[in-house]
């Protein structure tokens, strides 16, 4: 089994976390677990470098974020990282600031390559 984590930030508070993503054999990802995370320890961690691609589904466990509770995320059209989505009819990217009126929702295929912080 193949494992790794991403990074998200919180679509409200915008406080930076991780989710562990297992790879099942027919390449699709996992969502199993998110835990907070300071930006420095993801760092030390080597999660800012982590890169995936594919579907992102979730197991029945997993507890979604850990600020603001929600299980859905999207992914910004502009600097590709991922943010909670709470369906927020606009939403700023908590990474890059872009207003995210180009966005990927939590059904679509991802391609998330960690940028540094």
């Amino acid at each position: 089994m193949e494992a790794n984590v991403i990074l998200c930030r919180c679509g409200k508070c915008s406080k930076v976390y991780g989710i562990r993503v297992e790879r099942m054999p027919d390449g699709d990802w996992w969502r199993t677990w998110a835990f907070k995370i300071s930006e420095k320890s993801a760092r030390n961690e080597g999660f800012d470098r982590n890169h995936i691609r594919g579907n992102m589904f979730e197991t029945q466990d997993y507890p979604g974020c850990p600020y603001c509770g929600t299980h859905e995320f999207v992914q910004c059209g502009y600097c590709g990282r991922i943010n909670c989505w709470n369906h927020e009819p606009a939403l700023y990217c908590s990474w890059c600031g872009k207003l995210m009126d180009n966005i990927i929702v939590a059904r679509d295929k991802f391609d998330v390559s960690a940028n540094q912080f």
